[in-house]
């Protein structure tokens, strides 16, 4: 069988999770029907799959009015950039890319996000997936911004709950990666393929703990 090629991030998330935990990942190939198309890896134990795995990556935008950035010189010739916060409007977009790969799939399914944007962390995810981000401290009192309601009562509304498990892998920062379950299997997948036993016995609240 000739070698179904890949792209870079699924190189890296591929031989990260066999350098990190022994993963064993296998290239599905892509499905021959029009318009459809297939999640990028099958995870494999003894040769028998577990889950499905699609990678996404969230990549660096240039600072550039083309890509909204207001962009405005300052003292020295040094320029400064802003933007109104898209990322978890960019995550939920790729939720749903997602979910229609994985649609025709009845095994367990693992989404795994790579970013290379600074910008861009996991409480994205977060709020993509809740609606709503606490800001505050513990002096001042908390409240929850939910300006990204719409976000998660829109087209990933009931999308979001069939990943089974998160997987957000700041390459931008170098960190280990961080899990998000959703549904007790991907609880299973957490603790049996990638050494999570501290991870929670609720689902729910590892989702929220961060």
């Amino acid at each position: 069988m000739p070698e179904i090629a890949e792209r870079k991030e699924e190189v890296y998330v591929r031989e990260l999770f066999h350098r990190l935990s022994r993963v064993h990942l296998r290239k599905i190939p892509e499905s021959e029907q029009e318009g459809v198309k297939s999640p990028d890896y099958e995870l494999l134990d003894v040769g028998e799959r577990f889950a499905v795995l699609e990678v996404k990556r969230l990549i660096r935008t240039p600072r550039t009015p083309k890509n909204g950035w207001q962009v405005k010189g300052c003292e020295e010739g040094i320029q400064e950039a802003t933007r109104i916060d898209n990322g978890p409007h960019r995550v939920g977009a790729l939720i749903h890319h997602a979910s229609k790969q994985f649609a025709r799939f009845s095994d367990p399914k693992i989404l795994v996000f790579v970013n290379d944007e600074s910008l861009i962390d996991c409480l994205d995810l977060r709020e993509a997936f809740n609606g709503f981000l606490p800001y505050g401290n513990d002096s001042l009192g908390y409240y929850n911004n939910k300006v990204s309601a719409k976000i998660a009562n829109g087209q990933i509304r009931e999308e979001k709950w069939k990943t089974d498990l998160y997987v957000w892998i700041d390459r931008c920062r170098q960190c280990d990666p961080m899990f998000r379950v959703v549904t007790a299997v991907g609880l299973w997948l957490a603790r049996l393929f990638f050494r999570c036993p501290d991870i929670g016995e609720s689902p729910n609240r590892a989702l929220d703990s961060g």
